[in-house]
């Protein structure tokens, strides 16, 4: 694919193919990748930087520079959609007139009146890709008897739970981001809308945190992220627990729990989609982002008036996770009776007996206190909000 010394090298155009041929190596925390230059025939220095979100690349050695096959196709039926969204009924699309009112009593005109311009139609909402749904269901036929399964089962997931939410698996050189691709392959979870649409895919890849590379384990294909199971949010029995990753969910659905929703990550939860969720119990990985997470959450809940409890640590067994400790037998989850388990948030607006920092201040009362034993602390959260 090398191209003579003469041949201009703007606005270039490399295919999966050819850039999977040129030795690509992830870096920069998975949003970037380095490759062999095909276009000055480089084969010792890794001289051809590809950003994985936008398609862009560029040689910094011969300065060929262009987008990936797959990003153009993306753009082109991007600029169509838009197209069409912008395209007027025919009945509509003359002007109409302008309409002058009466004189005023001084005998001048009063300022022309401007048409009213009608509310846009509501803007459907699509998939990020629009061959998702046939690439999930390729994914989900492939997953029996695969490694895929296999790996399930080392992580403590019936293959039956699996298969009834949806995952399936992506085998190598099946995973729609070629630059992404793992040996082992990926398990693929389905990323969906509370109202279930399927708008993105996440793979995790197959194998031990020893075997695959932390920047090579999980991927989400560009465009809008949902939850998995967000069917969960418009309604079921019991409380709607909550965790950041997809065998989380699923150790917990294992355990018993009947509305489970994934987050993918601690900084994917929308209020918006919780509206009408009453009762909540945070399940968040154990580490540090995990519990600097839930705290905020906690109190936010708290205080939109939702019943809030948070699974402790101590509930983990010394784990992780959800799923490490459901992987172990040590998870401590009543789902009967969450008060066994958890401990609860609440909170209260009042105006206290002591002055605040200012004399125009209301003092919010933010509790939280455990059921599982007598001993238990107790821990006092004090907010402190300008008075309107």
């Amino acid at each position: 694919m090398t191209i003579s010394g003469d041949t201009p090298r703007e606005n270039l155009t490399l295919s999966e193919a050819d850039l999977a041929a040129c030795r690509p190596m992830v870096g920069e925390g998975g949003h970037v990748l380095r490759a062999l230059c095909p276009f000055h025939g480089s084969d010792r220095q890794r001289s051809l930087r590809v950003q994985v979100h936008s398609g862009r690349f560029v040689c910094f050695a011969c300065g060929a520079w262009g987008y990936m096959a797959e990003a153009r196709e993306r753009w082109r039926e991007e600029q169509q959609r838009q197209v069409v969204l912008r395209k007027p009924p025919a009945r509509q699309r003359r002007p109409p007139r302008l309409q002058p009112t009466a004189p005023t009593r001084a005998g001048r005109p009063a300022a022309i009146s401007t048409p009213v311009a009608r509310p846009a139609a509501p803007r459907a909402s699509e998939p990020a890709r629009p061959d998702l749904a046939q690439r999930l269901a390729v994914f989900q036929a492939a997953l029996p008897g695969s490694r895929g399964e296999t790996y399930l089962q080392q992580r403590g997931i019936p293959l039956a739970l699996a298969q009834r939410h949806g995952v399936g698996y992506a085998a190598l050189g099946t995973w729609p981001h070629a630059a992404r691709d793992w040996r082992g392959g990926r398990v693929v979870f389905p990323h969906t809308t509370p109202d279930g649409r399927l708008v993105n895919l996440y793979g995790r890849a197959v194998g031990t945190a020893a075997q695959v590379p932390k920047a090579k384990r999980h991927d989400h294909l560009p465009g809008e992220k949902g939850y998995l199971n967000a069917a969960a949010l418009q309604g079921g029995t019991g409380p709607l627990w909550v965790c950041e990753g997809a065998f989380d969910a699923l150790a917990l659905l294992a355990a018993g729990c009947t509305r489970v929703i994934a987050i993918f990550g601690v900084h994917g939860w929308r209020w918006d989609w919780v509206r009408d969720v009453r009762e909540l119990v945070f399940a968040l990985d154990a580490d540090a982002a995990g519990q600097q997470q839930w705290p905020m959450l906690a109190r936010q809940a708290a205080l939109r008036g939702k019943q809030v409890a948070v699974l402790e640590p101590a509930a983990y067994g010394g784990y992780k996770d959800v799923n490490e400790a459901w992987l172990a037998g040590v998870l401590g989850v009543s789902t009967a009776n969450p008060a066994n388990t958890c401990f609860y948030v609440y909170a209260s607006l009042s105006r206290l007996d002591f002055q605040g920092p200012s004399e125009n201040t209301m003092v919010v009362f933010l509790g939280i206190s455990s059921n599982r034993s007598a001993k238990s602390k107790y821990t006092l959260f004090v907010l402190t909000v300008s008075a309107m």
